[in-house]
């Protein structure tokens, strides 16, 4: 009977105790694109305060935008897919002319050139005057990275030259791309650049993977001119990309390497880099990393795709606790974006063999909830 009486009492209780808040629940939208669309960039490309995305389709060489809609959903711009130089396989959003609108940047594989596409502030593009850019990479370019390396104000873009083994700049100015600058490397720079501030003079530096000497490279402005960085990190494997993120807020700016079968990620110090502890983390086929705010809490979260498979791997937060969630299969082009406001980022995933844009909101919840994706 005493057992009985005090079971009744726990179990009231318990019924006057509110229910435990919900887990939040992963959510997953499609949207149609173009050909073998590769790489995906995040912008407020119309002026409206919303995020919208844009879309590279390396097959049939275009464009896509999506422009935010409310509540992170997405819809097709008008003119959209726009042309974007053969075979895009990245891009970069950037107000390449300084007149307060963003614009688009593809590198185009299997050339060596580059190709602008200007803003008219509402989302419509048009290519630049001398668009494509001639770079004078070999034998063909893979990626681009976009910034004021130079620092004289004006958008500068490097990309990489393997078979010469150094980057290749076009400086930005008043009259859009032109100045073309060399800088020798002594390593093969392979596949895709990186841009941040590593030296920690407010400047933007070019984050290069060798490839051939499995080395980080940094090529960082000198007086009026741009020149590799004596330091470097030697590294385990050969890589492929590099990121530049401040991951533990710090308000240093961290690197994220993709390597082969693995993603290490190095912390800066007042005495350099030093790799985080876990680091490498294996992923199998590593090609592509986004970073950005995927959970809230401020800090910088790091995504891998793989070239083979449908899940992409996160790591989350400061002790960078990883965790794999389905996308798509081969989601190889990757963004971090707030599309919906509300402080924590979507993951948003172009998906090579099916023409498709997935965006996962809450991609650090489980299970995945689909949506109807809209037509």
């Amino acid at each position: 009977m005493r057992s009985a009486a005090i079971l009744s009492i726990i179990l009231a209780l318990r019924a006057c105790q509110p229910p435990a808040p919900a887990s939040p629940t992963a959510a997953v939208e499609g949207y149609d694109v173009g050909g073998r669309p590769v790489a995906v960039a995040a912008a407020n490309l119309d002026g409206d305060g919303r995020l919208d995305v844009v879309v590279a389709n390396s097959a049939d060489g275009t464009a896509t935008v999506l422009l935010g809609a409310g509540g992170g959903r997405l819809r097709p711009a008008a003119g959209s897919p726009f042309p974007a130089g053969r075979e895009p396989s990245d891009v970069e959003a950037a107000d390449l002319d300084r007149d307060g609108d963003v614009d688009l940047l593809f590198a185009n594989h299997e050339t060596a050139q580059v190709t602008v596409l200007l803003n008219d502030g509402r989302a419509r593009f048009e290519a630049a005057p001398g668009s494509p850019f001639e770079t004078g990479a070999r034998p063909h370019i893979h990626g681009l990275a976009a910034a004021d390396f130079d620092g004289d104000g004006w958008l500068d873009v490097a990309v990489d030259s393997s078979e010469t083994r150094e980057v290749r700049l076009l400086r930005g100015g008043a009259g859009g791309l032109g100045r073309l600058l060399s800088v020798p490397l002594g390593t093969m720079p392979y596949y895709r650049l990186g841009a941040a501030d590593v030296a920690g003079d407010g400047h933007k530096d070019v984050l290069v993977p060798g490839h051939s000497d499995s080395t980080v490279r940094f090529v960082h402005r000198e007086g009026a001119s741009l020149a590799p960085a004596a330091r470097s990190i030697r590294l385990d494997g050969q890589p492929w990309m590099v990121a530049g993120e401040d991951l533990n807020g710090d308000r240093r700016a961290d690197l994220v390497v993709v390597q082969t079968d693995a993603v290490s990620v190095w912390l800066a110090g007042r005495e350099g880099f030093a790799q985080a502890p876990g680091s490498p983390f294996p992923v199998r086929g590593a090609t592509e990393v986004a970073t950005g705010d995927l959970d809230g809490d401020r800090i910088a979260d790091v995504a891998v795709g793989p070239w083979e498979g449908e899940e992409v791997t996160l790591l989350l937060g400061r002790e960078l606790r990883a965790r794999k969630i389905r996308a798509c299969e081969r989601p190889i082009g990757l963004a971090v974006a707030d599309l919906d406001g509300d402080g924590q980022g979507e993951l948003l995933a172009a998906c090579a063999t099916r023409n498709r844009l997935v965006v996962l909101t809450r991609p650090f919840a489980e299970p995945a909830t689909v949506r109807p994706s809209p037509r």
